[in-house]
């Protein structure tokens, strides 16, 4: 990824977040890090498939300790996610929410604009997933 698209992405992702330490970092064509304040905190990876263009940033947040591998996204574990998330991403205004009918993930928004899902992950723990499309980033510099 170039500089221009890195700043665009970082800008885009500030605003989203009411963070400004936000920032990407290039890897190289397809793969970025994404930082918070000079920080590695996830992986985002570019993909243009039929002429769209996305951005896919997967963040691992580690399960809580003692935690089984599996185990659901409870009302304590959402209200874990939401404090770990709001300070890894110092997103004060970020809240995680249940999902209908779902245990093994949770949904993540910004006042009211959803901006990914957190899921459950073997390895991992809980990891968010965020998608950012070509057309989100319009109007960023």
């Amino acid at each position: 990824m170039n500089a221009a698209e890195c700043t665009r992405l970082g800008a885009y992702l500030s605003k989203l977040l009411g963070s400004p330490t936000v920032s990407v970092v290039s890897k190289g064509a397809e793969e970025a890090d994404v930082l918070v304040d000079g920080k590695r905190i996830a992986d985002l990876l570019r993909d243009e498939d039929e002429g769209e263009l996305s951005y896919s940033i997967s963040l691992a947040v580690p399960r809580a300790a003692g935690a089984k591998k599996n185990a659901p996204i409870d009302d304590a574990e959402r209200a874990r996610l939401q404090t770990a998330l709001r300070t890894v991403l110092h997103a004060a205004d970020l809240d995680v929410r249940a999902r209908p009918r779902k245990t093994d993930s949770a949904e993540v928004y910004v006042h009211d604009e959803f901006v990914g899902t957190v899921s459950v992950d073997e390895d991992e723990g809980q990891v968010l997933t965020m998608s950012i499309l070509d057309i989100d980033l319009e109007g960023e510099e």
